[in-house]
């Protein structure tokens, strides 16, 4: 240690070595809002003739988007394109200032063009839009290119969701249309906003899209972020259908709030997705950061961007703009890097910004270090990954390559977002023998396995991944499986005997994200895909194969090139015997779309518990909120029950229903239910 400090005594070598340390643990805290830059100041700032509360001024009026007279508008949104020429184009939304900020952005918000030489300001405003469509209304107003080149404006919340095009980034924009979205067996409230939210019945803004951030992926695709922080993805243009694959990117990352969080934004930098949203619970705004490594899944905390004592908004002599209300993030990128972000600010809380007071909002676009932000991210999560990939799964899986592999497997678990990650080498297993890195468990009797293939995007090369059932660990076992593959979709194999060339039963064009399961009953495998959750189950196969008393259950990998590993990764595995689950709880059941008028409605439920438990299956008005007899059924041990539920009286069809089914353990109140799952239904007018 001496020699290697350069003949520095012992006392002072450990204080290096603690210095070191201690350096490493406050770069690992840094979070995004330590990368924020000193305003570009290209004008004195301004201190007489400005509108205002004193905390932010003196200011800079010639950043971002503001009226320096607080004659005509306040501004709101605004998402920054850069043209072919080097010009700044921020698509914004605009009302007037005589207006209160809610009665201005619920009434007259109007989407607006501006432009400016410099990312940062001034920007010029050159009016509407749109001005010959809907009146010019427009809000969450954003600009971003297209996959083709062309410019593209899109607009939600106070309209449902439109997007206008143009060749040129001036215009004129024309309406390309309305956005479409396939809830995928999702709620469909986590996209448009539905009857169960009261500030939507209000506004008369039932069935719009709120919030709406569109990117371009590395893919080929396009993904949309809207309030909910669901991931929605097309693969058929800007318009869509966007696909929900996700739930809520916040859901349970631990400390994060999970209510009242709005205004996301979302971009693709340094091979990763980044979302801002904002949480709007407490007396101030505070701005949080989260990251996937495929947009979709997986997303963990990064700290927050903004909250009161972050002083984000500051000069290079010192000098704060301590701005009361900040929301709508946006972020400008060149070539994958960050460059700056922009923020709708308002000088005192947006509830008390009066018309014609001396209040108002603007946009203010902050400089970025986008070069150190992203080589800091980029650490973290190579560190994260690196410590997942030596972190072993639990205890009761093990790992074996089968076959003969020139590359060396591995499996890692990263307990934080309960995935098994699976690096293999491998080939097809399509012939006599196979070659594939194996995660198992040794089982016997009747048995459940579950899990989601996740998305093959940072694979890192072709991919196979799925579930199999096998009978011993010699290369030529006899199996059935479902596997994944991207390009290729989703397929049902089986080989019979020993030796033998496996045989596709089932093909079908499925991509990850998917969840896929397989049953052993005696000697029957039966197999169920589903695109949304563990609940919504669809069967695609039943084949017999005589296993021995003893087998192995597990998920396979190969990358399907004998000379390079790639990923797999794997969330929420459930292997279990029937009689010892995991859980208590509903395990399948069939949801109507749609019920008959007389109320009357018959469905299956499947139920796997150690206990006894009670199926309380209720109905419920969705605009009236009126609630209507209970079905109460005790289920004594496993298996499926075929239910008929009776409303007790006739519906109208007109209205919009939740189904409602909870699994309670006997004895208990409904409030005290262990699983809950719900549907929407509307009434069958057919009949």
């Amino acid at each position: 240690m001496i020699n290697y400090f350069n003949g520095l005594k012992p006392k002072i070598v450990l204080s290096a070595i603690c210095l070191l340390n201690l350096s490493f643990v406050f770069s690992q805290q840094k979070t995004l809002k330590d990368f924020f830059l000193p305003f570009e100041s290209k004008a004195p700032l301004v201190s007489k003739g400005v509108w205002g509360d004193k905390n932010v001024i003196p200011r800079d009026t010639t950043n971002g988007l503001e009226d320096t007279s607080l004659k005509k508008w306040c501004y709101w949104d605004g998402g920054i394109v850069k043209d072919d020429d080097g010009k700044y184009h921020m698509y914004a939304s605009r009302w007037s200032q005589s207006f209160h900020h809610g009665y201005g952005w619920n009434n007259d918000s109007k989407g607006i063009h501006s432009v400016s030489d410099n990312l940062f300001g001034p920007y010029k405003d050159l009016g509407l839009t749109w001005p010959k469509w809907n009146k010019g209304s427009g809000h969450n107003v954003i600009g971003l290119r297209m996959h083709d080149g062309r410019y593209a404006i899109v607009t939600s919340e106070v309209v449902p969701g439109q997007v206008f095009v143009s060749d040129n980034p001036n215009g004129p924009f024309d309406l390309l249309g309305a956005f479409k979205i396939d809830t995928n067996g999702y709620y469909a409230g986590w996209g448009r906003y539905n009857e169960l939210d009261d500030g939507a019945l209000k506004a008369g803004v039932v069935g719009n899209l709120a919030n709406v951030m569109i990117i371009l992926r590395p893919d080929g695709k396009y993904m949309m972020i809207a309030r909910h922080c669901v991931a929605m993805i097309s693969d058929n243009g800007i318009l869509g259908p966007y696909k929900m694959l996700s739930d809520k990117a916040w859901l349970g990352v631990k400390d994060l709030p999970q209510f009242k969080m709005e205004d996301p934004t979302v971009w693709y930098s340094n091979n990763m997705y980044h979302i801002v949203v904002n949480h709007y619970g407490g007396s101030h705004d505070n701005t949080y950061h989260l990251t996937s490594e495929d947009g979709i899944h997986n997303w963990k905390n990064r700290g927050k961007v903004f909250d009161r004592e972050s002083s984000i908004f500051k000069h290079k002599n010192g000098t704060i703009e301590d701005w009361r209300t900040v929301q709508r993030p946006t972020v400008y990128t060149e070539n994958g890097v960050v460059k700056s972000f922009n923020f709708s600010v308002i000088d005192v809380h947006k509830g008390e910004d009066d018309g014609n007071d001396k209040s108002g909002s603007k946009v203010i676009v902050v400089p970025f270090d986008g070069e150190s932000f992203g080589t800091h991210i980029q650490s973290i999560v190579d560190a994260e990954n690196k410590k997942a990939d030596s972190t072993l799964p639990p205890s009761l899986w093990k790992s074996i390559d089968i076959g003969s592999m020139s590359q060396k497997g591995n499996t890692g678990f990263d307990k934080d977002v309960n995935t098994i990650r699976v690096q293999s080498s491998g080939n097809s297993i399509d012939a006599k023998n196979d070659a594939f890195r194996f995660v198992y468990q040794k089982m016997s009797g009747d048995i459940s396995i579950s899990t989601m293939v996740m998305s093959h995007d940072i694979s890192g090369g072709p991919v196979k991944a799925g579930l199999m059932i096998r009978e011993n660990l010699k290369t030529d076992a006899p199996f059935v499986m479902i596997s994944i593959q991207k390009n290729k979709g989703l397929q049902l194999e089986q080989r019979g005997e020993a030796a033998a060339t496996p045989r596709v039963l089932k093909s079908l064009n499925i991509e990850a994200p998917y969840w896929i399961r397989i049953e052993k009953r005696g000697n029957v495998m039966t197999s169920f895909v589903s695109s949304s959750n563990r609940l919504n189950w669809k069967k695609i196969g039943e084949n017999k194969i005589d296993f021995e008393e003893e087998f192995y259950v597990g998920m396979m990998a190969t990358s399907t090139n004998e000379t390079k590993n790639s990923l797999a990764r794997f969330k929420d595995v459930d292997a279990h015997s029937y009689g010892k689950p995991v859980k208590d709880g509903i395990v399948n059941h069939t949801f109507p779309d749609s019920i008959p008028a007389s109320g009357i409605v018959d469905f299956e439920v499947e139920l796997e518990s150690v206990q006894t438990l009670d199926v309380w299956v209720e109905l419920q008005n969705v605009q009236t909120l009126e609630k209507y007899k209970v079905l109460r059924e005790r289920f004594w041990k496993n298996g499926k029950k075929k239910l008929t539920y009776n409303a007790g009286k006739q519906l109208d069809a007109n209205a919009a229903y939740w189904f409602v089914i909870k699994a309670v353990p006997m004895h208990f109140h409904d409030s005290e239910h262990i699983q809950a799952v719900f549907k929407k239904v509307f009434i069958n007018k057919r009949e």
